[in-house]
This record gives structure tokens, C-alpha cells and sequence, in this order.
């Protein structure tokens, strides 16, 4: 299963040269709502997941990862 992936969402955002507040703006929610997606505190609902894609000029699928690729690199950051 694919799931949103905030550290995939951090990359796209600062290779387009984006602040999370320029990213927040553009999609209409709050900088501390893509700090929580970025974080993997929170996922956002499709329909902003995909505005979210459209406002960095990649599809969902590059915003998306399997959760045992997640799941290895939460366990890299913990050793």
C-alpha cells in the first residue's frame, strides 16, 4: 500500500524553491499543516494531496511511497 510521504513532500518543496509557507499559501492551508504532513504527523485529504502535487509540478504518485520503504527510513533516523 502507498501512502503520502512527508519526507518525499519536503524534497519536491525545496527543489522547487519553496518555503512551507509559499507551498501553504498556494494550496490554502496553514505553514504548520505542511510542517505535519512533512513531519508524517498528519496526512493531508486527497483532494489537497493533489493540490498539493499540482502546486509542485509533479503528480500524486511522486508524493507517494510503499510503506515498507516508510517504514526503513523511520528506522534509519531512530539508530
Amino acid at each position: 500500500m502507498r501512502t503520502f510521504s512527508g519526507s518525499l513532500l519536503r524534497a519536491q518543496r525545496t527543489r522547487c524553491g519553496l518555503s512551507a509557507s509559499q507551498l501553504a499559501a498556494r494550496v490554502g492551508k496553514s505553514p504548520w499543516a505542511v510542517y505535519d504532513w512533512e513531519q508524517g504527523r498528519a496526512q493531508p485529504p486527497i483532494p489537497v494531496a493533489d493540490a498539493v502535487a499540482d502546486a509542485l509540478g509533479v503528480t500524486l504518485d511522486a508524493l507517494l511511497a510503499d510503506n515498507q520503504t516508510a517504514a526503513r527510513r523511520r528506522q534509519a533516523v531512530a539508530v
